[in-house]
């Protein structure tokens, strides 16, 4: 490989110019009342060959060179580019596969370096006929890793556990956020009421109950198909300090990275899936991106049982498995929590007093609806605010009950949650700043809450606990500081 000089696919001045197309045909839409129309026609006749050609000579005049330290990707055209990507500097190499590319037999090549700023969009997507891009793949795999897995192996390899269609249908729709779910339910509940009301009144259907089905659809129903067609057919193992992942339906994700690059691990549990019994693993791992999208975060597990969950963090991450021993908050904690349950009671119930009335007093002025059901379309928004605030205050019990803070010696914990719970567990080493504040209520009680900044797969990113004493909050900074200046920061563990 050293030494040689390749060219990206020539599918890619179909799909760059397809891509560019139908940019110029949303701008047109927007432009198109300022615009006259043979102007219009004119420029969708003349982008296509406009755009091939454009993309033809940049195609011809780019360059990818991998050495012996680096690859090159050089571009001599009017805009003249050059970008040296060590290796050294690599987070990652990832093989990517679309339905662009399975038209074309080609695969993208996606090489991350550790830039926490940029992580969500690769340094370099490269394309080429997918058995040159797997043979890229597994030679810089071995000066990434010293070692390198064919794509027959890969094959071959066994998951640290069996992930069955079922498990990926679960993950999609269980692992998607309590809130979100909520939020989703509310538009359907709503789109329901309106298709009742409009049956017993026998007045048409309003474009409201529309408007929010298809609010369903887009918060609720294509996140979770959306990560069903992501984690198909998904796969996770370790070889040496490397971890495998494979996953993907129509579009196919093949990303590998060093333990080295992990700054912290959350085990995420939605309600749902806590009443299954299941939870799943996300890892924060600088400089790894899918492509330009949020989802990048590797999921190291999918929801299963807790026990295989516990088992896969065992075998996949032990870096980070360590006695804990748990802090829970102090007292001073739930008067915080209750107080600022109770604020945020009274905001809810003043705001919802009056759409509350509005909506009742038009509920009884309808025609149709008598007895019970009528009472109940009357009833319904109070009801539903009274289980909101109540909701509001159980949810701050919960929180105290749940939140716990561990720094261990090497490794240190946040677990919060009372909705949707986390347990994440972070490197003191990987820790860029420890930012402790307390409000005025929490300084009466005397506890504070910490965040924990560092790099991860979607850029900065920060862990916030619950109400602890500042004191305690601090021995983080002190830890950090600690390591550093006695030398158990080794830089070489922690290349970032």
């Amino acid at each position: 490989m050293a030494g040689e000089k390749f060219r990206c696919h020539p599918s890619i001045i179909v799909e760059n110019s397809a891509r560019t197309f139908f940019s110029i045909v949303i701008l047109l839409i927007f432009l198109g009342a300022w615009i006259d129309s043979t102007a219009v026609r004119g420029i969708l006749a003349l982008s296509p060959i406009a755009l091939l050609l454009f993309y033809s000579r940049q195609w011809k005049r780019t360059t990818i060179q991998f050495n012996e330290t680096d690859v090159v990707v050089e571009r001599d055209t009017l805009f003249q580019m050059k970008k040296t990507l060590p290796y050294t500097k690599m987070a990652s190499v990832n093989v990517n596969r679309d339905i662009a590319n399975r038209v074309f037999g080609t695969s993208k090549v996606l090489i991350n370096i550790n830039s926490g700023a940029s992580a969500t969009t690769p340094e370099a997507v490269l394309t080429f006929r997918q058995d040159v891009a797997e043979r890229l793949r597994s030679e810089m795999s071995q000066r990434l890793y010293d070692h390198a897995i064919s794509p027959d192996e890969e094959e071959t390899i066994e998951s640290l556990a069996t992930f069955t269609p079922l498990d990926v249908i679960i993950h999609g729709l269980f692992s998607v956020s309590t809130y979100q779910t909520i939020l989703g339910s509310m538009f359907l509940a709503y789109s329901v009421f309106e298709l009742y009301l409009s049956m017993v009144t026998e007045v048409e259907l309003g474009a409201g109950a529309m408007v929010s089905l298809v609010m369903f659809i887009t918060v609720q129903i294509m996140p979770s198909v959306s990560l069903m067609f992501r984690y198909y057919n998904y796969k996770v193992y370790r070889r040496g300090d490397t971890v495998y992942l494979q996953h993907g339906l129509i579009r196919t994700y093949r990303t590998s990275f060093s333990v080295s690059r992990i700054n912290a691990v959350r085990v995420k549990s939605t309600l749902a899936a806590r009443i299954l019994g299941r939870s799943c693993i996300e890892a924060e791992v600088v400089g790894l991106a899918s492509e330009s999208d949020d989802s990048s975060r590797p999921v190291l597990c999918l929801l299963k049982d807790d026990a295989t969950q516990q088992r896969v963090f065992r075998e996949l991450v032990p870096e980070f498995v360590y006695e804990r021993d748990p802090e829970r908050q102090p007292e001073g904690a739930k008067s915080v929590l209750q107080i600022r349950a109770v604020v945020a009671a009274l905001v809810l119930a003043a705001v919802m007093c009056i759409p509350s009335l509005y909506v009742s007093r038009e509920a009884a002025a309808l025609s149709g609806i008598t007895g019970i059901p009528g009472v109940v379309v009357q009833c319904m928004l109070p009801l539903g605010t009274a289980l909101a605030v109540l909701a509001t205050l159980y949810a701050a019990h919960v929180s105290f009950r749940v939140t716990e803070f561990d720094a261990g010696e090497n490794l240190f914990t946040f677990v919060n949650g009372a909705v949707d719970r986390e347990t994440a567990v972070m490197n003191y080493d990987k820790v860029q700043m420890v930012w402790i504040a307390k409000g005025p209520i929490a300084r009466v009680f005397g506890v504070s809450r910490g965040s924990v900044y560092m790099l991860s797969s979607t850029g900065s990113s920060s862990i916030t606990s619950g109400y602890f004493p500042e004191g305690h909050l601090n021995r983080l900074n002190e830890i950090v500081m600690d390591r550093i200046a006695s030398g158990r920061y080794d830089y070489r563990l922690n290349s970032v």
